[in-house]
């Protein structure tokens, strides 16, 4: 079973569900991936720039060079101004018992481990929301090895229009171009909801299709107490209104904070942070303070490492007592040169 989900996803300001129209498809292609390497394939559509396509592709270099899953991911990109950025998906129902036992066999990392002892022993329903069922987006179902495969899903969004016709993991609109700084970041948040971050969370309190999506597994309101309270009557306030009830995002079950959800119906989604300063990719609504981009120990980076992406582990490399007392000389030199340029400056 899938069903589709069309949402506002980063703004500065709130975003009402606008369509986008746009002809002229083009795709610009890359260098050739590894075969045991993520790939991330752009579709663009013609009134992206060459800018604007360099910048989206600096966005898709970080995934390739975090995550190793060993497959293609294609997203189509498209201009539209009504916008600051949003994404558009299809969504698969599958068991939660296939989904944790897919993601059990799937684990590499310390954080993965965690994760999967937070979730407990069962596995007949999901333990957040007790459904036996569970949303996943195909790019994330296949990061697992489930069969959730790409759809034709950008051609008819609402309004119409000539969109992508291929089969795509999802479609992402861009308000800005590549003149205004921000764009990365909001190619980074709607890259991530395309590869699985969200909630099933809706704005009047109530869980989209009765099914949580893999992100809500790790929504917490403190230690051992899992968060599906809201705020449904936020009133398009940002920060949210007093009295809301608290969500986090915790991968040890409720014991440390990593990252806080908004969690009131302001416009944004239950699955964004809320508004930080300064900015994190993943907030719902930005003030464009700082400049966010992420890295490898990012929480959103780190909350699609539990979902299923397998995020690249550093070597830990020790080096012979040779290479250290040359390393060490280079440290001394180097913090000489440092002074020598800070005195030359008086």
């Amino acid at each position: 079973m899938m069903s589709n989900d069309f949402k506002g996803r980063f703004a500065r300001v709130r975003l009402g569900l606008l369509p986008a129209l746009f002809a002229g498809i083009v795709m610009v292609g890359a260098a050739p991936r590894p075969a045991d390497a993520l790939t991330i394939v752009p579709h663009y559509e013609g009134n992206l720039t060459a800018g604007d396509q360099g910048v989206i592709q600096n966005a898709i270099n970080f995934y390739q060079a975090t995550f190793t899953d060993p497959i293609t991911v294609d997203i189509e990109f498209h201009f539209d101004a009504a916008v600051f950025g949003q994404s558009f998906f299809p969504v698969y129902s599958v068991g939660y018992g296939a989904y944790k036992a897919a993601l059990i066999a799937d684990a590499k990392t310390a954080d993965d481990a965690t994760a999967i002892a937070s979730l407990g022993p069962g596995a007949a329903v999901d333990p957040a929301h007790g459904n036996a069922n569970i949303s996943i987006k195909p790019a994330n179902g296949r990061a697992v090895g489930l069969a959730t495969g790409e759809v034709a899903i950008c051609q008819q969004l609402p309004g119409g229009g000539g969109f992508y016709g291929g089969t795509v993991d999802g479609c992402i609109g861009l308000g800005i171009h590549s003149t205004d700084p921000y764009l990365q970041s909001v190619v980074e948040h709607e890259i991530d909801e395309i590869l699985g971050l969200g909630s099933g969370l809706q704005g009047n309190g109530t869980i989209f299709g009765d099914r949580i999506f893999p992100q809500d597994l790790f929504r917490w309101q403190s230690a051992g107490v899992r968060s599906f309270a809201t705020n449904p009557a936020g009133g398009g306030q940002n920060p949210c209104p007093g009295g809301t009830p608290r969500a986090f995002f915790s991968i040890d079950g409720g014991v440390s904070n990593l990252d806080e959800f908004n969690n009131c119906n302001n416009g944004f989604d239950y699955g964004d942070w809320i508004t930080h300063n300064p900015s994190q990719v993943q907030d719902g609504q930005t003030f464009e303070l700082g400049d966010p981009l992420l890295n490898a120990n990012s929480p959103e980076a780190r909350n699609l490492d539990v979902i299923g992406w397998d995020k690249i582990q550093p070597a830990a490399a020790v080096p012979e007592p040779a290479s250290l007392l040359l390393l060490g000389t280079g440290l001394i030199s180097a913090a000489a040169a440092r002074r020598r340029a800070r005195n030359s400056r008086k």
